[in-house]
This record gives C-alpha cells, structure tokens and sequence, in this order.
C-alpha cells in the first residue's frame, strides 16, 4: 500500500487554535496528534486505520485526539483540519459525534458546502477568504447554523497591539494597563469576545513568530529564543500542543510547503453557536 511519490505540497494555513491544509499522494506512518483531526476527501475517497481497527474506506471522517491512525490518500486528495482539543467547537464535535468512539464517519461530504471550482482554485493559489469560507460553512453543517457576532472594540485594540509589541511585554499585566482595564477582566471579556483565552492567544503568538523566523533560515533554538520562549524544548512542547505538530516538521520533507499564517479568527465561531440541540444531518451512503 505504500506510496513512491512525495507528498502533495500545497498551502497550509495557520490560525489561532485551527490549521488546514491539503494533502495527497502518501500513506502516512502510524501517528497520531494533540488535536481534533477533520478530514474531508475531494474525489475517491481514503483509507484509513487505527491501532484498534483494520483499513477501511471514508470519505468524511473526524478522528479524536491522541488516536494513532494510518491515512492512505488512495490516489485521491484530502483537505484536513486540525482543531485544538479543547476549543469550544471541538468539544460540540467530540459530544456529538465522538460520545464513544475515536473515529466517526461523518454524514456529509465536501460538496455539501462548497465547489469543485472554489477547491481547485485552493488547491492551485492561496487564498485566505475562501479557505475560512469552507471551515465556516464545514463546521455549520456539523455543528448547525453560526452567527457571528461584532467583536469589542478594546479586544480588537488589544489584539493589534499584541502584534506590535516586544516580546518582553508580551503579559497580561502589561496588555490589561494599556487599555486601562484589571486583568481579570481583560481575561474574561478577552475569552468572550475572541473564543480562546488571552494567555492562549499570547503563546499563539509567540509560535507564530517562531514559525516565521524557521521559515526565515533560523534554527529552532534561535527560533525559540526570537519568539520569547525559555528553550527549544518548550517551542517544540507548545507548538505540538497548539497545532499537532512539532516546529521541525513545518519543514521536514516539505520544502515546497507554503505556511501562512492567519490573523482572523475563525474560531472566534465557537462562542456563537445556537443553544438549542444541534441534530446531525441525516447520513448518507457513499
């Protein structure tokens, strides 16, 4: 079952508590991740397997955290997501479609929500907009219908300052002074309005200039240090928490692999949700 071919490279995109990106031509090694896996397939369908099932075939699948799976692309492309485990909205999609299992089916399939035009438009040139527009719409199907909500504007202020500071004042304390607020009530109007909390959305961040200066020919422990972490160890401890994967294997055997990186928030969704029950829409037989 293994594949000759190099991984198809394409965009990967990099957002707070949310990455995606494209994928085909490989069987992977047994693995697994510290995130919400959502794999979408855009032609023939996958195979897959755990450590505690044999092969079989998906064309829409979630896999739990911390599961070890093998993926097969089966010829075929898959576009996956990685939702950070204890995101608001990976926790609706693990109560209602992962109660007791790793691995769920899901009932939909990537024509529901999108065009064969608009993916092979990603799939040739990035394109930020119509990305979020697919995880919007992909997680309105599986969750229900989301509303969006204008966002405060001293978050707002908060969040660009956050981008243009020194790393050395890179705190709460200091952010919470800037807009004249205690800090704890910057914690909890920051997690209303954004979705992840503001220590979260700090080491966000950080990585994020980490990843950057890698890009840019550093090492990972110059890295590290550029981006305000202690070590490399730490880097590569935080990175693999937020994203499910380690700084090195942002470029390992991706060379062609373009990252961008993301200052929306898609996320920001998780708060949004209606309250009712959210009903999963009927199965279908592939």
């Amino acid at each position: 079952m293994k594949l000759n071919r190099q991984p198809f490279n394409t965009h990967f995109y990099v957002w707070n508590g949310l990455s995606a990106g494209f994928f085909s031509s490989n069987t992977t090694p047994l693995h697994s991740h510290n995130t919400i896996q959502l794999i979408f397939d855009l032609q023939n369908g996958f195979r897959l397997r755990t450590s505690n099932s044999e092969w079989n075939n998906y064309k829409c699948l979630v896999i739990k955290e911390s599961v070890i799976h093998q993926l097969h692309t089966n010829g075929s492309i898959q576009l996956i997501m990685y939702l950070e485990a204890q995101s608001e909205v990976a926790k609706r999609i693990k109560e209602i479609y992962l109660q007791k299992n790793e691995i769920c089916s899901l009932p939909i399939d990537i024509s529901s929500f999108t065009s064969s035009g608009i993916l092979q438009q990603l799939l040739l040139n990035p394109d930020i907009n119509l990305i979020e527009q697919i995880i919007h719409e992909a997680l309105s199907c599986l969750l229900g219908e989301v509303k969006e909500i204008a966002e405060d504007e001293r978050i707002k202020n908060i969040r660009y300052i956050i981008t243009t500071l020194n790393i050395e004042e890179l705190n709460i304390s200091s952010l919470a002074s800037k807009i004249y607020l205690s800090e704890s009530r910057l914690r909890s109007l920051f997690k209303k309005s954004v979705g992840v909390s503001l220590h979260k959305y700090i080491v966000w961040h950080k990585i994020i200039r980490g990843i950057n200066s890698i890009i840019n020919g550093a090492s990972v422990l110059e890295a590290a240090l550029n981006a305000g972490f202690s070590d490399s160890s730490h880097f590569h401890k935080m990175t693999v928490k937020m994203f499910g994967v380690s700084p090195s294997q942002f470029i390992k055997n991706n060379k062609n692999l373009k990252i961008i990186i993301c200052d929306n928030l898609p996320m920001k969704m998780e708060t949004t949700f209606y309250n009712e029950k959210i009903i999963p829409v009927e199965k279908k037989k592939w």
